[in-house]
């Protein structure tokens, strides 16, 4: 005969408290009686433990603080209290930083997106878990899978949320982080070009240039791309580079570089653009 409902749910919460207990239960598994905390856990109502477990990690009392947070997600993870539980857990290994602090609170905005796709506190793990990934991200010169990983958080809660009051924000840093993407590119084509390989530098600013059109350092790559195409004897088009640096940025560092002589007078290319300012 099938049980009823309400005893079914009964019986599954109980299984897992059990084995959410089980763990805190192992270190004394040889004692006649439980530790202090696995009786507190067992007798004190959930309210009390999700209060108590908010004090301790608001005063950073991290590991306290996360066993009650975590017994309450643990054995009501469809209640309300759970899935706060589990985003306060987040935030704890988000507010304790570093490397660790921010991996493990990834994992659990993720868990808590992937579990609750109705919350209403879902742009804010989104926004949390982008967070995360943005506080992680490298110098231009280094790998930048961390950048990527931040930006397509940040795209999906505009994408999913684009009202929210985070949204702002996120706009904000995906402009930043493409930047730093561009960034990032720039240096290994200014990387090639100083080790003389000189086209594979060039193609890597030429696909900058197409990919990035909003990059703020569009002055030196005009001035590298121009170096570039000379080095290569292609000094028409590196005119049009030249030209072009001359024309949107005149006050440039790089500007000030075309205008400079080399050898007692400006390069060919050089020379050309002075005369010749692009339309």
């Amino acid at each position: 005969m099938r049980r009823p409902r309400t005893v079914r749910l009964v019986s599954v919460r109980l299984a897992c408290a059990g084995l959410v207990l089980a763990a805190f239960a192992a270190g004394c598994a040889g004692s006649k009686k439980p530790d202090k905390l696995t009786e507190e856990l067992l007798s004190t109502p959930k309210e009390a433990l999700f209060e108590k477990g908010t004090v301790l990690v608001e005063k950073k009392k991290w590991e306290t603080g996360r066993k009650y947070l975590s017994f309450v997600f643990e054995t009501y993870p469809n209640e309300t209290i759970g899935r706060e539980a589990l985003l306060l857990l987040a935030d704890s290994y988000f507010k304790q930083g570093g490397t660790t602090g921010y991996t493990e609170a990834r994992f659990r905005y993720r868990d808590y997106l992937n579990r609750y796709p109705g919350a209403p506190r879902r742009d804010y793990a989104r926004y949390q878990f982008a967070v995360c990934y943005d506080r992680e991200h490298e110098r231009p010169d280094r790998d930048q899978t961390s950048t990527r990983e931040a930006l397509d958080q940040y795209r999906a809660l505009v994408r999913e949320f684009p009202d929210t009051g985070y949204a702002g924000a996120a706009r904000e840093r995906i402009r930043q982080l493409i930047d730093l993407l561009a960034e990032h590119e720039f240096a290994v084509g200014y990387f090639y070009l100083r080790k003389g390989s000189v086209a594979a530098a060039l193609g890597r600013f030429t696909d900058l240039e197409q990919r990035y059109p909003d990059y703020a350092g569009r002055d030196k790559l005009f001035f590298y791309s121009g170096r570039a195409l000379e080095e290569l004897g292609r000094g028409d088009e590196a005119v049009r580079y030249y030209a072009q640096l001359l024309e949107k940025y005149p006050d440039s560092e790089y500007a000030k570089r075309v205008r400079e002589k080399k050898d007692g007078k400006p390069t060919r290319a050089a020379s050309a653009a002075l005369e010749k300012p692009a339309n």
